[in-house]
């Protein structure tokens, strides 16, 4: 999740329950936002122990696989729970016509000739105002300021071809497990004189010399280290966004003025250009990178234009909610992104530093994956980062789920979904 968020604080290992909100007391938005992930916590793992790892109620079960084709197939309406998340296709569709795959035909998404599995893939994505306009109220300014933000559950039909005698299964769980990369990241921060900027402020010992931050580090592009993966990260959760209205080669004209002085775009500067295609793409999981990033050579505030070195890709369309993402390194490879170096300590700024763990003598390579991130606070009146995993972290995201819908071999379908009869009440 891309919010611009204080902090991330929910941890299922602590068992908590609830959280209690003290008299006079200042709130948060992590608490709040923490008291909505123990509830789906909840929630979603009793669903899970109830009907297991993906079933769908008897009389609307959803995701039928049907009208088999040369075109594809059609998608039937109703619901399914895929580990306790709830998934609903209001009305039926056709693969090509699914609202969050954005189907080429010409690509990867082209149907196996032979025989495949059809699956289905849920997560969830950070949806601002920019993403969905109605968020916004209008009575709080034509621009600004935005008040809240919401995760959406997103869903995408996909299929994997299946060799002569391979079990459907079989082969989904050598495709989709683990469900993001195994890579190991570790934080510290290290003294930093030349940024120690304010020590009425700071302890005059602190490690950590910025303001109140939520990191993420984010990787780029996928693969081993060896295979040139690489790594992005932002000191507001990469939650800096600009709407885009127009693209006119390296120019691009914004809609808005940024709201403050943190928000703002400068020279030099990443950024890349996203839509609502490119998020819901890139976050399949793959390992295959996101496409390179744009360094800003020229800032004019009167008419809202970026001047980029290199020229983006053309905007299909602005019913896609183009808009530019900012990330805050400086030194960059040739597309603007970091290499993913283990073993070493990664200096980023103010004395934050991340580390990569290296794999274990004679084990499998890392793998990461695009769109894994880790997300960590780093607190001026500490002086230091929050990090409170003591042998590193594997990636806090994005967690994929999936669940088998069919088998199609010779154009003849065998069925693989679940369905559970919601019980009766007594008398009835």
């Amino acid at each position: 999740m891309h919010g611009d968020f204080s902090n991330i604080t929910f941890s299922p290992d602590r068992g908590y329950s609830t959280v209690f909100a003290l008299q006079g007391r200042v709130g948060l938005d992590a608490n709040r936002n923490e008291q909505t992930a123990i509830l789906l916590h909840y929630l979603r793992t009793a669903m899970t122990d109830l009907v297991g790892p993906s079933a769908g109620p008897a009389g609307h079960l959803g995701f039928e696989i049907s009208d088999i084709g040369t075109g594809g197939f059609s998608i039937g309406p109703g619901r399914y729970y895929v580990n306790g998340i709830l998934v609903e296709n209001p009305a039926k569709v056709t693969y090509a016509e699914q609202p969050y795959a954005y189907i080429d035909f010409d690509g990867d998404d082209k149907l196996p000739t032979g025989s495949y599995v059809v699956y289905l893939k849920v997560w969830e994505r950070h949806v601002t105002e920019i993403e969905d306009p109605s968020l916004h109220e209008p009575a709080l300014g034509l621009h600004h300021p935005d008040s809240a933000s919401r995760a959406q559950v997103v869903w995408q039909v996909r299929a994997l071809p299946l060799k002569r005698g391979q079990d459907a299964l079989t082969r989904l769980a050598a495709e989709t497990t683990p469900d993001r990369g195994t890579g190991i990241l570790d934080v510290r921060t290290n003294r930093d004189d030349g940024t120690a900027d304010a020590p009425c402020t700071a302890a005059p010992d602190a490690s950590y010399t910025g303001e109140n931050q939520l990191y993420r580090v984010e990787i780029r592009r996928g693969g081993t280290a060896a295979d040139g993966a690489t790594f992005v990260w932002s000191r507001d959760n990469g939650s800096v966004i600009h709407p885009i209205s127009r693209i006119d080669g390296t120019k691009v004209k914004l809609t808005s003025p940024p709201r403050d002085r943190h928000m703002a775009l400068e020279p030099g500067q990443w950024v890349e250009v996203v839509d609502d295609g490119v998020c819901l793409r890139r976050e399949l999981g793959l390992p295959a990178g996101a496409a390179p990033l744009h360094r800003i050579t020229d800032v004019d505030p009167e008419t809202l234009t970026i001047t980029l070195a290199t020229v983006p890709a053309p905007l299909p369309s602005l019913d896609r909610h183009p808009y530019l993402r900012r990330w805050d390194h400086t030194d960059a490879e040739s597309d603007g992104a970091l290499p993913v170096t283990e073993g070493t300590w990664i200096p980023l700024e103010h004395g934050v530093e991340v580390h990569f763990h290296k794999a274990a003598e004679r084990g499998p390579a890392h793998e990461y994956r695009t769109g894994d991130y880790w997300t960590f606070a780093a607190r001026r009146t500490l002086g230091d980062v929050i990090w409170p995993y003591r042998d590193g972290s594997p990636p806090h995201g994005v967690e994929y789920h999936v669940a088998p819908l069919a088998v199609v071999a010779r154009d003849k379908l065998t069925g693989l979904r679940t369905s559970f009869a919601v019980p009766l009440s007594p008398g009835t």
